[in-house]
């Protein structure tokens, strides 16, 4: 990839300011016919309430939603969620509790379709549940991380091009907002910043190509564990006698981080620093973390603090709280953090493996192999509670060869769901190119 470098008019049409919602009962949505404004309005808090996870994730919600009536089906309530130039259709039908997760028709190189199927969710009339079979479904289908994208070979607009776009517009741009500066200005500071310019160039030309700075809180709290408690610091030159183990300080790690990243007001860095840093840490079976890197603990606490108190610097100093939280995603978005606990592909990732272990005739570990797969499926929704046999278990499938089955080292469905879009320039009369022309 080329040097990062300032383009003014792609920042200027990369701008899209942030949805400024009013409240829904001061701005019901239009109605044809039906129910009363207060039943619509009861809709769209019921929908929004089963789209949590994705807002939670960075998806903006629209600030009215387009409706029908049908006198045999019902009510409809049609919008899109938007997030970083990339779109989805939602249509809600409340009569029979159906959600609807729709690719977008209308694409140019603003706005992409997130998705290139429709998929249903049946919610039903239990809200709380319907959000959970949500979230679900969408943590399967990558919508809640961030979003990955590669250039079709027919594409005239390469995946540097366009991420390097969204960049501009969603770092730079609310970089610039933030330190009320004109964006060419904020540029040169972020890029005379040795540290901050050289970890934006590592991430976009080896760590983390392709993937869009959207602003995912989980993904965040990856980036922290990886970039201020493994990475960098004495952590990894201490590496402790197992992967098991290691695996359980890094979810600790994510663990303790998670309740200070915000997807408003951003990340707690002080709060960060006391957490990974403090002496009481424990793991989930009560081991603490300064016992277990023993003498080595006091250039770790060293070393972690030097990496968080970086971070804070280009947060408060540079570039604000939403133009870091955006790069943390990127940072927790990587080759390096795809098998790790915290990523909202997590559950369908380690279904896979199971299913595929039981399907080879692999026999689930003590005691899951009474307790049955769904059990274990349960429990490693908190893989630090497991023993460590288990969780070495889901490392490494043993007994396994090069053919499979595969654990999260090596299983395929550790890797990110990619994007592929295609996009053509357009010829001087304004129609798009086609075929081989050239």
């Amino acid at each position: 990839m080329p040097e990062f470098r300032f383009d003014p008019e792609g920042w200027r049409k990369a701008q899209k300011p942030l949805s400024q919602r009013a409240e829904t009962a001061a701005h019901p949505p239009r109605r044809p016919s039906g129910p009363s404004d207060e039943t619509w309005i009861g809709y769209v808090a019921d929908l929004e309430r089963l789209l949590g996870s994705l807002t939670w994730a960075g998806w903006e919600l629209p600030e009215s939603y387009d409706t029908d009536y049908d006198a045999e089906d019902g009510a409809y309530l049609f919008g899109e969620l938007f997030r970083t130039g990339m779109v989805i259709e939602v249509q809600y039908e409340p009569g029979n509790g159906e959600v609807l997760l729709l690719p977008c028709e209308d694409e140019d190189f603003s706005r992409l379709s997130m998705l290139t199927g429709a998929v249903t969710i049946s919610a039903g009339d239990d809200i709380e549940r319907g959000a959970a079979l949500v979230a679900e479904q969408a943590g399967e289908l990558g919508l809640l991380d961030a979003t990955h994208l590669v250039a079709a070979p027919e594409s005239d607009v390469s995946t540097e091009v366009l991420v390097t776009h969204r960049i501009i517009g969603s770092i730079i741009g609310a970089a610039a907002e933030y330190r009320n500066l004109p964006p060419e200005e904020l540029f040169n500071q972020v890029m005379g910043d040795e540290e901050l310019s050289a970890r934006l160039n590592l991430l976009m030309d080896f760590f983390a190509r392709g993937v869009l700075p959207d602003a995912v809180p989980d993904a965040a709290a990856l980036g922290i564990a990886a970039w201020c408690w493994r990475n960098d610091t004495d952590v990894e030159d201490r590496h402790l006698p197992s992967d098991v183990l290691m695996a359980k300080v890094n979810i600790a790690a994510t663990k303790a981080v998670r309740p200070h990243v915000d997807r408003v007001e951003g990340v707690d860095w002080e709060a960060v620093e006391d957490s990974l840093t403090d002496p009481s840490w424990q793991l989930a079976d009560s081991r603490m973390v300064v016992n277990l890197f023993a003498e080595g603990w006091p250039d770790i606490e060293r070393t972690v603090r030097r990496q968080v108190r970086m971070w804070r610097h280009f947060d408060e100093d540079l570039i604000g709280p939403d133009a870091t939280l955006r790069l943390l995603a990127i940072a927790g978005s990587t080759s390096y953090t795809r098998h790790w606990w915290g990523q909202g592909r997590w559950p369908a990732i380690c279904r896979a493996i199971v299913t595929d272990a039981i399907n080879a005739g692999v026999a689930l570990p003590p005691p899951y192999e009474t307790k049955g797969i769904d059990a274990l499926l349960s429990d490693l929704q908190e893989p630090d509670s497991l023993s460590d046999d288990v969780l070495a278990w889901m490392i490494d499938i043993p007994g396994a060869d090069i053919d499979g089955p595969l654990g999260l080292r090596f299983h395929p469905a550790t890797r990110p769901i990619t994007r592929e879009f295609a996009l053509c320039r357009l010829n001087s009369d304004g129609q798009g190119r086609k075929g081989n022309e050239p």
